[in-house]
């Protein structure tokens, strides 16, 4: 359900789907250059106005955040516990907070809670930055990219049906999980063993509706001609606008800069 394509006329769905991948990956590469918490706020900020400007409903990202707040406490502590003041360079970040341990044992100090929010920081903009890249762009986009790249069909074929499949079986294993539980089935109860063996019912019809499922896509597949044929045509080419050479000028542009900055030591903690 969370990788579904939404249709839309706004200027991120009319981008070419080669602007959008070389804009993550400069994304990618500044969201790695500073350890502070501030850039990786103003990444976020942009990330969440591509978002808005796409007009993604907010409730498909918050479905994508959500189980995922858990990791952020963790790596929040983790990280606070186990990056040493001696890890650091400033001094406001060599700073130690309290020691957990008496004698001056399992120090917490500030660039350990603040390279903490900035992993943090990390997983959020990768987490929506790729929700955007995912629904904003039809699978038949990413099926040209990977034809352009010079990728064999069959493994274009496995990759991006792997992609559409995906919220069909998070649907399926939805409506046999509800139906499980109509039954009585005690999925959310009693402790980790127990929830493991309550969800043997919700795994067996699973794995049988997706064997149905790969059987029924086969016989469709030879029903019309698939492997007859190498080369293979699509319905609608790729093209690039003169919005995406601005785009790509300007992401490029912002990557190179922020690169001279942080070899400059700007960001650093």
């Amino acid at each position: 359900m969370f990788l579904e394509y939404i249709p839309g006329q706004s200027m991120v769905h009319r981008l070419d789907v080669r602007t959008k991948v070389v804009a993550f990956i400069c994304l990618m590469v500044v969201l790695f250059l500073f350890r502070s918490p501030i850039y990786n706020a103003a990444l976020v900020l942009v990330v969440a106005g591509v978002a808005v400007a796409a007009r993604l409903p907010a409730r498909r990202l918050w479905g994508v955040l959500g189980p995922l707040m858990p990791v952020f406490v963790i790596v929040m502590v983790i990280t606070g516990y186990t990056y040493p003041v001696s890890a650091f360079t400033t001094d406001a970040a060599r700073r130690v907070l309290f020691y957990s341990w008496p004698g001056g044992h399992l120090p917490v100090s500030v660039g350990g809670v603040l390279y903490g929010v900035t992993l943090l920081l990390r997983i959020l903009t990768m987490v929506v930055a790729s929700s955007v890249l995912t629904l904003t762009t039809p699978l038949d986009d990413f099926l040209q990219l990977l034809r352009a790249m010079r990728v064999p069909y069959e493994m274009s074929f496995i990759i991006t049906t792997g992609i559409r499949f995906v919220p069909t079986m998070e649907k399926k294993a939805a409506m046999v999980l509800d139906a499980q539980k109509a039954r009585g089935a005690m999925v959310e109860t009693g402790g980790m063993i127990q929830r493991i063996k309550a969800y043997v019912p919700v795994m067996v019809p699973m794995i049988v509706d997706s064997i149905r499922m790969s059987e029924n896509l086969a016989c469709a597949m030879l029903n019309r001609g698939y492997g007859a044929t190498r080369s293979w045509t699509t319905l609608r080419k790729m093209m690039m606008r003169p919005r995406d050479y601005v785009v790509l000028a300007v992401c490029i542009a912002l990557t190179a800069a922020a690169v001279a900055a942080a070899r400059a030591g700007y960001g650093a903690l």
